[in-house]
């Protein structure tokens, strides 16, 4: 579990709040859910991990391709940070530190992104969540059976590249498509 300050609990509302009426100035129909959603890590660039965030990441072509294809049903709040890679027209959660972002996680009704720290924080909040895993690390080691795990089951998996760009993991990338990610959140959403 995570506990939140009151402060926390009120920027988590002042953001929901914010992308709500944002939304409501944008488009004359209902969003069916809240969807947070996580695109790159903050050790992106890091001399020690930054190979391994990149092989382990589904990209950003392929998060705004899924992005598109679903802003006009769900509301969804995007984490920016100091490194994020932003997708345009959805509403950007600026200025939060991980905890307040959590926070947030916690009033939306689904988590979606790469494996990493906002997935174990969703799975401690009891929050649905689509995950991509791409080949780079299993579900079975390091997911929660409640969430849609994408994984790229092939001879090569995992392979827990971390010191050059892998040719599996790109390949993860390609096979894993946005429909994938689609008719996982349809199901749970």
């Amino acid at each position: 579990e995570i506990f939140f300050s009151s402060d926390e609990i009120n920027k988590a509302k002042q953001i929901i709040n914010s992308a709500i009426d944002e939304w409501y100035k944008k488009n004359r129909n209902k969003f069916k859910a809240i969807i947070f959603i996580e695109t790159s890590s903050t050790k992106i660039d890091d001399i020690q991990f930054g190979i391994k965030h990149k092989n382990k990441n589904w990209g950003i072509k392929n998060w705004t391709n899924l992005v598109n294809s679903i802003k006009n049903q769900y509301l969804i709040i995007q984490s920016k940070h100091d490194k994020s890679e932003v997708i345009k027209d959805i509403f950007l959660s600026n200025d939060t530190n991980f905890r307040e972002a959590c926070a947030v996680i916690n009033k939306c009704d689904l988590y979606l992104g790469n494996e990493g720290g906002f997935g174990h924080a969703a799975a401690a909040l009891g929050k649905k969540a689509v995950i991509y895993f791409g080949g780079w690390i299993s579900p079975e080691v390091i997911g929660y059976n409640f969430h849609e795990n994408i994984y790229f089951e092939h001879t090569s998996s995992p392979c827990g590249e971390f010191k050059k760009l892998c040719s599996h993991c790109r390949d993860a990338r390609e096979k894993i498509t946005v429909s994938i990610f689609q008719d996982r959140i349809k199901k749970i959403l």
